[in-house]
C-alpha cells in the first residue's frame, strides 16, 4: 500500500490532504507538533470529516487507516520519509524551518536508496518551496544536497478548499471533528515534480503555475475580501449573506471583470471559459449557508491585505499593468481602509494610523498608492464614503 506523509494534521492536514490521500487508498502518516493530536489519532487510528456541499447537501465520512507521529519522534519520522511515496506541508509558513531538520534526516536516508520524492507545500506562500529549500540544506552533507537537487520536487500548490473555523457552530465536540466545503481541485506546479506523481485523487498539473497563483490570489481572495468589508458595512455576519446583497454583488462581479480581464490578457494561455466556470463555480462556493463564514474571519488582517502585492492593491496594480482601470476594486480597498472591527488588532491599528496620519498618507504608506493618481483619488472617495455613512458606498 502506499504511503502519504503529512505534516501538519490541523484543518487543511484533516479537512483536505487527508481526505485526499484516504480517498486515493493511501495509509496517511500524519506528523504533528502537538502532542495531544497525535495522542487522539493513534489511539482511535481515524478522524470524522464532514463535507459541505454547495448543493446544500452534507456528507459525513470516516478517514482511517492511519498513524500519526510526534514532531520529536525525529528517527520514526525519518524512517517513514525515507520508505514514503509522496509528502505534503500544511504547517504555515513560519513553522516551515521547525520541520527542515526532520525532512534533512528523512532525505539522507533516502538517498541511500535514490528513489524520487516529491514534497508539495500547502502554505499558500508562492516562495515556500525556496524557503525550504534554504532550510533544508542547512542539515545536509554533500550527498544530501546532491539528492535533493536532483531527485526531490519540491512543489508549489494552491489550496483553495474553504474550513471554516469550528467554533460550536456544527453541533459536535470532538477535537478531530473537521468540517471542510467538499471542492476538489489542488492546483500543482508542474514544472517543479521530479520523477512521477502518484494517482492521487484532485491534484492537477499546472503548466503555467504562475497564473494558477494569481487567479487563487485575484479571484478567490480579492472576492472573498471584497465580500467581508462589504458585509460588515452593511451589517451582515456571514459570507453567504453578503454575496446576496444585490449592491454588494454589483461591486463583487465589477472587481471580478476587472481582474479577469487583466489575467487574461497576462496570460493569453488561460482559456476564457474554462476561467469563466471557475469564477461562476467559485460565486456558487461562497453561497454556501453550511459553511457559515464569518466576515470577521475573512477580513482579518486588513493591513496585510491591503499591501501593494496582496489581493485588493495587488489587483488593482494587475489590472493598471493591463490598461484596465479597476473601479470596483477601488471600492472594495476604500471599505476595506474602513474597517474599523474592534475585535481585530490589526483593524484598529489601520483606524489610529487613519487618525493621526489621514487616510491619504496611509494609502500611500501601507497600500503603496500615489493618492493624487486615479487610483489613491478614487481609493480615498470610496473610503470617505465608508466611513461617511456605512450604507452609501455606491
Amino acid at each position: 500500500m502506499k504511503k502519504g506523509i503529512q505534516f501538519g494534521a490541523g484543518n487543511i492536514g484533516r479537512g483536505f490532504i487527508g481526505h485526499l490521500l484516504w480517498e486515493s487508498g493511501f495509509e496517511i502518516i500524519f506528523v504533528e507538533a502537538r502532542e495531544d493530536l497525535v495522542q487522539l489519532l493513534n489511539e482511535r487510528k481515524s478522524y470524522p470529516l464532514r463535507l459541505l456541499r454547495k448543493d446544500g447537501k452534507e456528507e459525513d465520512l470516516i478517514i482511517d487507516n492511519l498513524r500519526a507521529f510526534s514532531t520529536q519522534e525525529q528517527d520514526k519520522v525519518a524512517k517513514e520519509i525515507k520508505e514514503g511515496d509522496v509528502v505534503f506541508t500544511a504547517v504555515g509558513v513560519k513553522n516551515l524551518p521547525f520541520i527542515a531538520p526532520l525532512l534533512a534526516q528523512g532525505l539522507e536516508l533516502r538517498s541511500r536508496e535514490g528513489d524520487f520524492l516529491n514534497i508539495f507545500l500547502c502554505e499558500n506562500l508562492k516562495d515556500a518551496p525556496q524557503l525550504l529549500r534554504r532550510e533544508i540544506e542547512k542539515y545536509l552533507s554533500p550527498t544530501g544536497k546532491k539528492f535533493l537537487e536532483e531527485r526531490v520536487g519540491l512543489v508549489g500548490t494552491v489550496v483553495a478548499r474553504m474550513v471554516p473555523v469550528m467554533g460550536e457552530r456544527y453541533g459536535v465536540e470532538d477535537p478531530l471533528f473537521v468540517v471542510a466545503e467538499s471542492y476538489h481541485h489542488l492546483p500543482f506546479d508542474a514544472q517543479a515534480v521530479k520523477g512521477k506523481v502518484p494517482e492521487i485523487t484532485g491534484l492537477k498539473a499546472a503548466s503555467n503555475f504562475p497564473a494558477e497563483v494569481d487567479r487563487k490570489l485575484f479571484i478567490h481572495n480579492l472576492g472573498h475580501a471584497t465580500l467581508a468589508y462589504l458585509g460588515y458595512h452593511k451589517g451582515y455576519t456571514y459570507i453567504h449573506e453578503a454575496i446576496k446583497d444585490e449592491e454588494i454583488r454589483k461591486v463583487l462581479d465589477g472587481a471580478w471583470e476587472e481582474v479577469s480581464r487583466a489575467l487574461l490578457r497576462k496570460y493569453p494561455d488561460l482559456d476564457p471559459r474554462e476561467h469563466q466556470e471557475l469564477v461562476t463555480d467559485l460565486r456558487e462556493r461562497f453561497a454556501n449557508h453550511l459553511l457559515l463564514d464569518t466576515l470577521e474571519r475573512v477580513g482579518r488582517e486588513p493591513l496585510r491585505k491591503l499591501a501593494p502585492e496582496d489581493r485588493l492593491v495587488g489587483g488593482a496594480n494587475l489590472c493598471l499593468s493591463q490598461g484596465i482601470f479597476p473601479h470596483y476594486i477601488a471600492i472594495a480597498c476604500g471599505a476595506a481602509l474602513a474597517y474599523d472591527c474592534y475585535r481585530d488588532e490589526e483593524a484598529m491599528k489601520l483606524q489610529k494610523m487613519i487618525q493621526e496620519e489621514g487616510v491619504e498618507k496611509v494609502v500611500e504608506e501601507i497600500c503603496g498608492v500615489k493618492t493624487e493618481s486615479e487610483l489613491g483619488q478614487a481609493i480615498v472617495s470610496a473610503y470617505k464614503n465608508f466611513s461617511r455613512e456605512r450604507k452609501e458606498w455606491k
